[in-house]
């Protein structure tokens, strides 16, 4: 029995079942649901979705002859469930998304930066030199870094004049200069915004190639289909 074919080849319903089969014997399998459902064949389309992708992401990346790329976070939200997991676990699918790598221009990540003050802003911060120590004749200033008050232990907060003891043992704090809130430095987040703004234009960018070659390049027996298809029966989203 076939389950699907990727650029004409095959893909057995014994591989499908393999994939599902392996999953019911996973940490997850508690919150699997109970064969023989509407949910367990959906379970069996998703883990068809898993498969296919796979297949066509290693055959564009033998094809291409692509070097497999490490670990990288993707939103499942830009590429889809199936191709975050697919991405997840498979360096020739990397491969090929790494292939959509693009930078974004100094406008964009300045418009950024712009439009979400209050991601880029932050709270009070202390320029203060610390000591910590079993006792309190041990204590020894370190240099000054700046800290924010809200990772201090409650009793160095209302910024003592000497020793503290907590919990974990003595302390001292000593607070050069407190830096008022206000907002980053945009030279400080700038690293930050363009690595986000180029992920983002290259997963998007992956995805909508991705659903071009899989509507061209896949198919689908029935039973197999895709899990949100509105024609499979047991589709649960319907306009």
């Amino acid at each position: 029995m076939i389950a699907a074919w990727v650029d004409g080849e095959p893909v057995p319903a014994a591989d499908v079942e393999a994939e599902v089969d392996r999953l019911r014997a996973g940490p997850l399998a508690d919150r699997l649901p109970p064969a023989g459902t509407a949910d367990a064949r959906q379970l069996r389309r998703w883990a068809t979705q898993r498969i296919v992708l796979t297949r066509l992401l290693e055959h564009e990346a033998t094809a291409r002859a692509l070097t497999p790329a490490s670990t990288v976070r993707v939103d499942a939200a830009l590429v889809g469930a199936a191709a975050a997991d697919v991405l997840a676990t498979s360096a020739a699918a990397r491969a090929v998304l790494a292939t959509f790598a693009t930078h974004p221009t100094e406008a964009e990540v300045r418009a950024h930066y712009a439009a979400h003050p209050d991601r880029y802003a932050r709270g009070e911060r202390w320029l203060a030199r610390q000591a910590f120590a079993p006792t309190p004749d041990a204590l020894v200033l370190g240099p000054p870094t700046e800290l924010d008050p809200a990772t201090l232990v409650p009793e160095l907060r209302g910024r003592p004049t000497g020793p503290v003891h907590s919990g974990l043992g003595w302390h001292r704090l000593v607070v050069d200069a407190v830096l008022p809130a206000g907002p980053v430095r945009y030279e400080q987040v700038r690293p930050e915004i363009e690595a986000e703004l180029a992920a983002r234009a290259a997963q998007l960018a992956f995805a909508r190639w991705l659903g071009e070659a899989a509507a061209d390049r896949i198919r689908l027996a029935p039973g197999f289909e895709h899990p949100a298809d509105p024609r499979q029966p047991d589709a649960t989203h319907r306009h």
